[in-house]
């Protein structure tokens, strides 16, 4: 699972095209966090995973904010319950 974290949803937009072409994964719904804050959720083997949220935050770094990033390899499968991802 990888967590891209922007500043706006042009941003997020941008980053989420970006990450799709880059690798074959899923992401999930944006998740709107306040205050302007939009976390994109990435699924897929850890690889490509890795290669989406580079490409995300980089791609987001040329449009607006890159908040924060984080790739969890082999996630817990109760995370994406407890946080509503499902």
């Amino acid at each position: 699972m990888g967590l891209l974290e922007v500043h706006g949803l042009t941003t997020a937009i941008g980053a989420a095209d970006a990450m799709r072409k880059a690798a074959p994964i899923h992401v999930r719904p944006l998740q709107r966090i306040g205050d302007g804050l939009v976390t994109l959720v990435a699924e897929g083997d850890i690889a490509s995973v890795q290669e989406a949220v580079e490409v995300g935050a980089e791609q987001a770094a040329r449009i607006g904010r890159v908040v924060a990033r984080h790739v969890i390899g082999r996630p817990s499968p109760d995370l994406a319950r407890i946080f509503g991802f499902v």
